[in-house]
């Protein structure tokens, strides 16, 4: 058994709108924060400022912890193994700049880069389900004051 992954990933929001990577597996479309991996020796603040730019071409500031998540795949499909254990932990970050570059390194099954109106996080495949409700919640105490992260536990 491999041990969990570490990752992290950025929450930008912009006039009420989720900054989202767009994926497409077997022709269904589905949303995720941008974000990946933390490699060897980077910061979790690190890892948020690489992934975004990777993925969305957007440089970002990184903020306060918002939420963490694990996600433990036997948990939730019956045929998967924990090879897959992921531990994200999701920052609340702001642009940079207005425009963004051209991606840098997309993901293998990412088609886009949306951003998608909070209200509407119910409406589409987003992941995890759990953190697209607290964000369209749009409870203030939440929404990047520091007032504590919110541990969202094994969710998918």
């Amino acid at each position: 058994m491999t041990r969990p992954r570490s990752a992290a990933r950025g929450l930008v929001v912009r006039d009420d709108e989720l900054l989202a990577i767009q994926y497409r597996t077997d022709g269904e479309d589905w949303y995720v924060a941008p974000g990946g991996g933390q490699q060897r020796g980077e910061s979790l603040a690190e890892t948020v400022r690489r992934e975004v730019y990777e993925e969305t071409g957007y440089e970002v500031a990184v903020g306060s912890l918002a939420y963490v998540r694990d996600f433990v795949p036997s948990t939730h499909y019956e045929d998967r193994d924990d090879d897959g254990h992921q531990v994200d932990h999701f920052f609340w970050c702001e642009r940079v700049g207005d425009e963004s570059d051209d991606p840098t390194e997309r993901d293998s099954v990412q088609v886009g880069v949306r951003w998608l109106p909070l209200d509407e996080l119910g409406e589409v495949r987003f992941f995890p389900g759990p953190l697209g409700d607290r964000l369209r919640s749009g409870d203030s105490d939440e929404m990047g004051d520091a007032r504590g992260a919110v541990y969202l536990g094994d969710v998918d």
